[in-house]
C-alpha cells in the first residue's frame, strides 16, 4: 500500500481506494485505480488531498460501527473522512453497522448513503437513506464572528445561528478533530443537544460540514 499510516489509538486499520470514476464498468479500464491507502492521523486534510487529486471516488474498508459504543472512538476519524469527501462532492463506497442503542441513522444521513447497512432493519434504513439523501442535509456556513447551520437529516429546515465566540471556537475546534479535551463541556452539550455532537466511544464527532463544492456567497468560508 501506498502512504502507509494507521489511526492513533487503534488497532484497527482503515484502508481506502483511490478511483478516478464511480462507474463499475469505467473502473475496469486501465488507469482508472489511483492506489490503496491507511487512513492517517489527519482524516480532514487527506480528503482535502484527494479532493485536490483526480480522484472522484472513494472506498473504505472496513466496516465502520456507527453503535457509538464503548471502545469505538477510533470511528471518529474514518467518520470525519467520508464527511469530508461528502463536502467535497467525492462518491463514497462504505459500510455500516448500527445498534438498537446507538445514535439513530438519520443523524448520519447528511453523509453520503452506505453501499450495505447492517444492523436493525438495516436493507430498509439503507434504502430509506438512499431515498432521502441529497447534498447539503447538514451543512455550516461560516461568516465574520458566527457560523450559521442548516439542517434538514430529519422534519423539515432547522436553521441555527451560533454568534457566541467560545461556541464559534469550539466549532473550529471539533471539525479539525483536536479532540473533546480541547472544548469546553458546556459547548459540548449545546451542540449535543442539537444532535449536531455525537458521542462516539469516549469521544465526540462533529456531524456538519462545509459545503465547499459549490459556490457561497462571498462573505462565506
Amino acid at each position: 500500500m501506498n502512504d502507509v499510516a494507521t489511526v492513533p489509538g487503534s488497532d484497527s486499520e482503515f484502508r481506502f481506494s483511490l478511483w478516478r470514476h464511480g462507474d463499475a464498468a469505467v473502473r475496469a479500464l486501465p488507469d482508472m485505480h489511483l492506489g490503496d491507502r491507511e487512513l492517517g492521523e489527519d482524516a480532514v486534510d487527506e480528503a482535502r488531498r484527494i479532493q485536490q487529486s483526480d480522484a472522484r471516488f472513494v472506498s473504505i474498508d472496513p466496516v465502520v460501527d456507527l453503535s457509538g459504543g464503548p471502545g469505538t472512538e477510533h470511528m471518529i476519524p474514518v467518520l470525519s473522512f467520508i464527511r469530508e469527501l461528502t463536502s467535497y462532492g467525492v462518491e463514497v463506497d462504505w459500510r455500516a453497522r448500527l445498534a438498537p442503542d446507538g445514535p439513530q441513522w438519520w443523524v448520519f444521513s447528511h453523509l453520503f448513503p452506505p453501499s450495505a447497512l447492517e444492523g436493525p432493519h438495516g436493507d430498509d434504513v439503507a434504502s430509506a437513506w438512499r431515498a432521502r439523501y441529497h447534498v447539503g442535509r447538514c451543512f455550516l456556513r461560516q461568516g465574520p464572528g458566527f457560523v450559521q447551520i442548516r439542517d434538514r437529516r430529519s422534519t423539515g429546515l432547522r436553521r441555527l445561528t451560533v454568534s457566541d465566540g467560545a461556541l464559534v471556537s469550539a466549532i473550529e475546534s471539533l471539525m479539525s478533530d483536536r479532540g473533546a479535551d480541547s472544548v469546553p463541556d458546556q459547548a459540548v452539550s449545546v451542540f449535543e443537544k442539537q444532535h449536531l455532537v455525537i458521542r462516539i466511544g469516549g469521544g465526540v464527532w462533529w456531524a456538519p460540514y462545509r459545503l465547499r463544492r459549490w459556490a457561497l456567497p462571498a462573505w462565506e468560508v
